[in-house]
């Protein structure tokens, strides 16, 4: 189920995000982005946050599997050549 229809976050992700240890709407906004447009699912995004009616359903930060390193090359800067 899709609680940000604006960003197209669902419940899965909030769910991850609280599970790695986000603990407020602030936190939930910085990771996912989430009640940053028009702000109708910041409720129900609330809801998922320790004390909120869904966060039974929230996995302990424990059963989450740790992230893997990934190493990426950004290029930072383009040349442009002109022809006559």
């Amino acid at each position: 189920m899709y609680i940000c229809v604006c960003n197209a976050i669902s419940e899965r992700h909030v769910q991850d995000a609280i599970a790695q240890g986000a603990k407020d709407l602030g936190d939930l906004q910085a990771q996912l982005g989430i009640a940053t447009c028009c702000g109708q699912c910041a409720e129900t995004a609330t809801d998922y946050l320790p004390g909120g009616r869904y966060a039974a359903e929230v996995a302990p930060a424990a059963s989450v599997q740790p992230r893997r390193a990934v190493e990426v090359t950004l290029l930072t800067s383009t040349q442009v050549a002109r022809v006559a």
